[in-house]
């Protein structure tokens, strides 16, 4: 890029009507010679913000200008887009409501000079009439910063319509980190410790002025930096990320950015949930203070935890590319066993889309390398069942699975097997076992009761945002209905007279029943046959496949708490469960929203799942279809 000695002023612009005009005056009073040209880059503001700020410009046509919108992505991906369009030598970043010194512009640029500073920092004030404020015409000598590094890696100082950048060091460290939504720590840090990402890298020189640069309002509605949640989760993130991409960073310097970053974690969760002394995470604030090895990937998910439920938070759209090795640990792995943990696989895989993940069911063969190992595809990469590990004592005395994983989710609740599963190494291990004990990740709600969702849980630790696990199957036009009236044992059953009454109501609203059973389900097929006839459909099936293929045309489900009625549930349409003796709060299946159980034991104090009317069932059904 060829560029000419001169100052681009980049002005990011969000919902700042009151003040755009006034801001951008104060950068162009100093616009004296042609080496000068301002940059308005329009966040997606809905207040009328570009309009002004496009007018004002307008009335300036001897200046230098350019003004664009762009979708609203926050300053840091502002300020890198603006990048290609800027002719000159130093860079002036100046935020929408910000006044800048007038004599700011030429001051900072003949410091950096002086200096050969690639970085320059001055003062920043606020003050209820930013337009009034009175500035010094003052000349402070600027000094070079000693080790800035420690400065903005620990500190967390910044800031950036206090800056003026050298072009060229702002382009050489690829511009703003584009995965934070505020710049004003990425920039100072990327720049002060670009010497140490690679050994080619140029090493910066910056420096600071005792001159006030510029003057923000003092009071401005839903500014993104009075978040305090915003700043502090910005912070963290632009300092992992800068670890994670710095190869040569000082093991102390490193290890105190870490502990840093987990003291912030500690005080937010202190302060804004009211963190008990007693609760994982002080241990983990603890265990960082006596120097305990910390891993920046782990302490990552401390900061994405920290901060998952501040809905003013905001974070930048990313998805993991990385491939990262995951190992799910499942125990016995039957039927209904894995339906009802796939939903957390495919959150899982929605967030790591490059994962490697193994499925290791420690206790017998898995049904995943059986019946539903086409469920699989796109899923899991490898199912994991010729290696018993995880029952007996005697398997402390057996190697542990070789090599390492990224990630270890131990599904089940068993302390032994825990422990066992604690042998692996990984640098993120995540188990409910003993309340969470020995997991590095701790969800908030820990009172989880249903299965599918608490697994779920687990995997939204590993994600910067909250998980809410659908899976919907538009099938409107589809006059079939499901129903599984079988159950492995008969307390799970409800009557089959019960479901021929729900069949013959089906049937007056010209719905088409079609019964699912099983092949040892022959008595049922013969008394259904006999009251129904051909009325309805009887469909045989031994292959669960073949259930899901089929199940995929119908408009809804009826089951009873079985395997049956968990194939119905992951193909996405709305299923309603009725449960007897077992637990609906826990087994009841995920996906479609409109999925419902009825259980005996919640509402009407009883085991026996024949407690359960056929109106009540009727009631539901109609809610289900929208009758």
């Amino acid at each position: 890029m060829d560029l000419k000695d001169g100052i681009s002023v980049i002005v990011t612009l969000y919902n700042k009507k009151d003040y755009i005009k006034d801001s951008i005056r104060s950068a162009i009073k100093q616009f004296n010679e042609k080496n000068y040209q301002i940059i308005v880059v329009d966040d997606g503001s809905y207040d009328g913000s570009y309009e002004i700020a496009k007018e004002y410009l307008r009335q300036h046509k001897k200046i230098d200008s350019l003004i664009y919108t762009q979708k609203n992505s926050g300053p840091s991906i502002a300020i890198n887009n603006a990048l290609k369009y800027v002719k000159y030598t130093h860079i002036k970043l100046v935020d929408g409501d910000d006044i800048i010194s007038p004599d700011s512009l030429q001051y900072m640029k003949n410091q950096m000079k002086i200096n050969n500073l690639d970085l320059l920092y001055g003062y920043w004030e606020w003050d209820n009439n930013p337009s009034e404020f009175k500035f010094k015409r003052d000349k402070p000598p600027s000094t070079i910063m000693i080790n800035p590094l420690k400065k903005f890696i620990i500190s967390g100082w910044g800031g950036s319509s206090n800056l003026m950048v050298k072009t060229s060091a702002l382009i050489g460290v690829g511009g703003c980190d584009d995965k934070v939504f505020v710049q004003d720590n990425s920039l100072p840090l990327r720049i002060a410790g670009n010497h140490l990402r690679s050994i080619v890298a140029k090493k910066f020189l910056i420096g600071e002025s005792k001159k006030t640069i510029c003057v923000g309002p003092s009071q401005v509605e839903n500014r993104i930096m009075d978040n305090n949640g915003q700043t502090l989760y910005d912070l963290s993130l632009t300092t992992l990320n800068y670890i994670d991409s710095t190869k040569d960073l000082n093991i102390i310097l490193r290890r105190q950015a870490l502990k840093k970053i987990i003291a912030r974690c500690w005080s937010w969760r202190k302060r804004t949930e009211k963190n008990q002394f007693l609760s994982k995470f002080f241990l983990i604030y603890l265990m960082s203070k006596l120097n305990y090895k910390l891993k920046s990937s782990l302490v990552r998910y401390y900061v994405l935890n920290t901060w998952i439920d501040d809905e003013k938070i905001r974070k930048i759209p990313q998805k993991d590319s990385s491939t990262k090795n995951i190992l799910i640990y499942v125990g016995l792995d039957l039927l209904g066993d894995a339906l009802l943990k796939l939903p957390m696989v495919i959150t899982l895989r929605s967030i790591f889309p490059n994962a490697k993940i193994t499925w290791y069911a420690g206790k017998g063969k898995s049904v995943l390398n059986d019946s539903l190992l086409p469920l699989r595809e796109n899923l899991i990469d490898k199912v994991k069942d010729d290696r018993p590990y995880g029952s007996s004592i005697l398997d402390f005395l057996k190697r542990p699975l070789k090599g390492k994983y990224d990630v270890i989710i131990d599904t089940q609740n068993r302390l032994l097997t825990t422990l066992l599963l604690k042998k692996i190494k990984t640098d993120v291990f995540i188990s409910s076992s003993a309340n969470y004990f020995f997991s590095d990740l701790v969800p908030k709600n820990k009172n989880i009761k249903n299965l599918s969702k608490k697994l779920v849980g687990l995997i939204e630790l590993l994600s910067p945002k909250k998980l809410n696990f659908t899976k919907k199957l538009d099938t409107r036009e589809s006059k079939k209905i499901g129903i599984c009236p079988g159950a492995s044992v008969i307390w799970k059953k409800w009557m089959i007279e019960n479901y021929i009454e729900i069949a013959e109501f089906l049937i007056h609203k010209k719905l088409q029943p079609v019964f699912i059973l099983g092949p040892k389900e022959a008595d049922l097929y013969r008394n259904l046959k006999r009251s129904l006839g051909k009325k309805i459909v009887l469909f045989n099936s031994s292959n669960p496949m073949q259930t899901i293929k089929m199940a995929e045309g119908l408009k809804m489900g009826i089951s009873n708490d079985t395997g049956c009625g968990h194939l119905l549930s992951y193909t996405g349409i709305p299923v309603l469960t009725l449960f007897g003796p077992t637990s609906a709060e826990k087994f009841s299946p995920l996906g479609n929203p409109k999925n419902i159980s009825i259980s005996s034991q919640l509402i009407f104090k009883s085991k026996d799942i024949n407690s359960i009317p056929t109106s009540l069932v009727v009631k539901k059904i109609k809610h289900i279809l929208g009758y």
